[in-house]
């Protein structure tokens, strides 16, 4: 989970990251099955890039990450 706070945010904004490689999990997971757009889960999820993973946030625009309300 993350809580991003930054100048210009009046609010912090909270996410979570799920690894790209346990699609079995993330399939079992009940906050990813309640995302009702299915095409923004992929904002969530962690890309393996060899011994490491790569998770973009986006605030705004076409790939803006899903943010939760908690």
């Amino acid at each position: 989970s993350f809580w991003i706070v930054a100048r210009g945010i009046n609010l912090g904004l909270n996410t979570r990251l799920y690894f790209g490689d346990e699609a079995a999990a993330n399939a079992d997971d009940p906050v990813l099955a309640r995302i009702e757009h299915r095409m923004r889960v992929s904002t969530l999820i962690a890309a393996a890039d060899g011994d490491d993973y790569r998770f973009d946030i986006h605030l705004q625009g076409d790939k803006e990450t899903v943010f939760f309300d908690i």
